[in-house]
């Protein structure tokens, strides 16, 4: 924070990198599981945070905290939206592939 002012360009450069990554990996995802299943590997990430606050293993009150739960979540959906054709096919035996037309 305190060269801020000297390294705001390639700040905002990096941030920008930063975007097009996740809109890359976002896409991928969502053609991946869909809407419906990137929600329900969050619910289910979303009941695992509650078990442990529940259970006292986890402190919500630290903001820093928070912000490592969300990036956590945030990683776990899109592993998994990332990888979902590999597990399917080690659970299943089926392939998946794109469809192209020409």
């Amino acid at each position: 924070m305190d060269n801020y002012v000297e390294e705001q360009p390639f700040a905002v450069l990096l941030g920008l990198l930063l975007v097009i990554w996740y809109i890359i990996y976002l896409r991928a995802t969502l053609r991946s599981i869909g809407g419906f299943g990137m929600f329900l590997v969050l619910a289910v990430v979303a009941a695992l945070v509650w078990v442990l606050y529940d259970w006292g293993m986890l402190n919500l009150e630290n903001p820093d905290v928070n912000t490592w739960i969300a990036i956590l979540a945030l990683s776990i959906v899109l592993g998994i939206g990332l990888s979902w054709s590999i597990v399917r096919r080690m659970l299943s035996g089926q392939v998946d592939m794109d469809n192209v037309d020409s």
